[in-house]
């Protein structure tokens, strides 16, 4: 893939096969689901807030898995980096993931999880999935 300018990002198999990678915004690490189901790339605001990341509330709500109510905050973020991937002056947003946790939980998914890769990262960048060498690749 890196003779179209790709950037292979490997990534990793969480206990009930969740994709999930690394990330760092604005400075700080964090762990992602890469889900090809979500409209937008969203954060935990309740990680967000002990990693003295601010967001601004907006007047919308979110849906998400088991709530269609959900408050939504928003970021303008310099710095956005997958492994060596990195997306500059990003839109980002947040909302409280209890239920995400709640469902993982259920699921006996005790790994960390502070947020969520969507579509909007996905089709921007023209993402391809190689679920066999478990590997996402974003093109510049």
């Amino acid at each position: 893939m890196k003779t179209k300018k790709y950037i292979d990002i490997p990534f990793e198999l969480n206990q009930i096969g969740h994709l999930q990678v690394k990330v760092n915004i604005d400075g700080v690490e964090a762990t992602f689901l890469i889900d090809t189901g979500a409209s937008n790339t969203v954060i935990d605001i309740g990680f967000a807030h002990t990693n003295h990341l601010e967001f601004s509330s907006i007047d919308m709500q979110g849906g998400g898995v088991g709530t269609s109510e959900m408050l939504l905050y928003h970021r303008q973020i310099k710095s956005f980096k997958i492994k060596d991937f990195k997306i500059t002056s990003f839109d980002l947003y947040a909302t409280d993931f209890k239920h995400i946790k709640d469902s993982l939980a259920k699921k006996g998914i005790t790994e960390e999880c502070h947020g969520v890769i969507g579509a909007d990262i996905l089709i921007a960048f023209n993402a391809k999935i190689n679920y066999k060498k478990k590997k996402l690749s974003l093109r510049k």
